[in-house]
This record gives C-alpha cells, sequence and structure tokens, in this order.
C-alpha cells in the first residue's frame, strides 16, 4: 500500500486541526469583545440617564437580550467547531498509529497521541473551559435580561430572578453542549456532521 496519501492526508489533517483550534479562540475572544462592549455601552446608558427610568431599562432589556441570543449562537458555533476539531485530530491519531506501526515499527519512543477513541466532551480541555466560560457570559446576560424586563414593565427589579434565569439558563447550555458533543462525538465524521 503506498502511503503518499497518507502523509498529504496527515499533512492537511494537521493544517486543519490547527485551524479548529484557532478559530475556537478566535470565537471566545470575538464573545469577550462583543460582551464587553456591550456592557461599557451598559454602563454609558446608565450614566447618560440621571436615574434609572423606564427608558434605561428597556434599552438594556434590548442589547441584554440582543446579546444573550449572540452569545447563544457563538455558544453554538464553538460546540460544532469542537467537534470538528475532535473528528480531525482522531483522523490525525488513526494516521499516525498506522505510520508508526507499519511504516517505523521499530520506533518504540512515539511521544504523541495514537488515541482514536477519546470524548468530544472532555473536561480538562481548553475548549471545555472557554466553552463554559461562554456560557458563563450568556448566563449573564440572560439574567441581566431578566432584570431589566421587570422595570420595563413598570414591576420591581428582582435579583432573585435574575439569578434564577443565570442558573436555570447556564444548566441548559451546559447539559446540551455536553449531550450534543457526547452523542455526536460517538458518531463517524460523516453521520456526525452530515446525518443529524
Amino acid at each position: 500500500m503506498s502511503t503518499d496519501f497518507l502523509y498529504k492526508e496527515y499533512e492537511l489533517n494537521y493544517e486543519q486541526l490547527r485551524f479548529y483550534d484557532s478559530r475556537q479562540s478566535s470565537i471566545f475572544q470575538y464573545l469577550f469583545t462583543l460582551t464587553a462592549s456591550v456592557a461599557t455601552a451598559q454602563f454609558a446608558l446608565y450614566k447618560f440617564f440621571t436615574a434609572p427610568t423606564q427608558d434605561f431599562f428597556r434599552c438594556h432589556l434590548f442589547l441584554s437580550s440582543i446579546v444573550f441570543i449572540a452569545t447563544v449562537l457563538l455558544f453554538l458555533s464553538m460546540l460544532r467547531n469542537r467537534l470538528y476539531f475532535v473528528l480531525t485530530a482522531r483522523q490525525l491519531n488513526a494516521i499516525r498509529g498506522y505510520l508508526l506501526e507499519n511504516e517505523v515499527p521499530e520506533f518504540k519512543n512515539n511521544q504523541l497521541y495514537t488515541s482514536t477513541d477519546f470524548s468530544a466532551a472532555k473536561a480538562a480541555s481548553v475548549h471545555t473551559l472557554q466553552l463554559i466560560g461562554s456560557v458563563f457570559i450568556s448566563s449573564m446576560f440572560a439574567g441581566s435580561s431578566i432584570y431589566a424586563l421587570l422595570p420595563a414593565m413598570n414591576l420591581q427589579p428582582s435579583l432573585g430572578w435574575s439569578f434564577l434565569a443565570f442558573v436555570v439558563i447556564a444548566i441548559v447550555e451546559i447539559i446540551f453542549g455536553f449531550v450534543y458533543l457526547n452523542k455526536q462525538g460517538k458518531k463517524t465524521a460523516d453521520k456526525a456532521i452530515h446525518e443529524q
């Protein structure tokens, strides 16, 4: 069997793996920049109004809701990107394992990965920390939306309801993310990506 194809496949997959890894960081940086900018805008609105008025809370609600939706979409993009990263890493490891076994069996001191059965929902991964960070930020804006919604409707603002929204959204996003990565990560690449 000619290994030229495998060498080329390995090289291209390695480039793809680096792309997905840097893309994950880029999405997270964008999410952080977006949310920091909006939080700054909300603070500027707070300073603009001499006291928190119903108009202030309406603006706050609008901005928080838009950012909450955006952060959920970015979180979903990060989940999908993580799945692509894992599938590509498994392919790389399969090729490396094959080449080590068949091309250079005398090389016994391999220091890199050959496992192809690792979970996409890996707790000790930088990607997981970024996903949890995005969940935290998204949940904060969900809580902020609820906090602003009540006074926008002539009710008293409530930290309790805001905190409850924060906790519920965080739990839902974390569970969804874990289930999605765990379920899709067990499938072959074709089924995980094309046959949902």
